[in-house]
């Protein structure tokens, strides 16, 4: 009994414990497509997230104004903004009638969210005509701008 165990031990082969050549080529070939495959989603991924396009809409609703006036007249009109923004934006609004600023209007905007609002300005008595009523929006790092031009009602 001895004598067969002592002949197992010398004619069994030793236990495989290092990684031969080819198998060793197998292992970083299927690393380096995996991490290949891996760049490129992530590549991708980038892409598309830079792409991504990212504005805002400043407009006037053409019904609501007149473009006739007199001096001394109150113009009213209604804008509004839209944000298709990424993220939350802060917006800052200016009303200029000419060249001289009227208002500043701060406000956040989250994506896909509507500013709407209706706005009067009093006409000075001194008014030249024409002018232009001009909204410029800043958000960003971007400048929006619409405007309409007011022209003196024919007597």
């Amino acid at each position: 009994m001895i004598k067969l165990y002592k002949n197992l031990l010398c004619h069994s082969t030793p236990p495989k414990t290092m990684v031969d050549d080819d198998e060793l080529e197998r292992i970083m070939m299927r690393s380096a497509i995996i991490a290949m495959i891996i760049g490129v989603i992530v590549a991708a991924y980038l892409i598309w997230v830079m792409a991504q396009e990212s504005y805002s809409a400043l407009y006037i609703y053409p019904e609501s104004y007149s473009n006739y006036v007199n001096p001394g007249d109150v113009v009213k009109f209604r804008y509004g903004v839209k944000s298709y923004e990424t993220r939350e934006t802060t917006y800052t609004l200016r009303i200029y009638l000419g060249n001289k600023l009227i208002k500043v209007k701060r406000f956040k905007l989250k994506p896909g969210e509507v500013w709407e609002e209706n706005e009067s300005i009093k006409l000075p008595k001194n008014i030249e005509f024409p002018t232009k009523v001009m909204l410029v929006l800043y958000a960003n790092n971007r400048t929006y701008e619409v405007h309409f031009w007011l022209k003196e009602k024919p007597q």
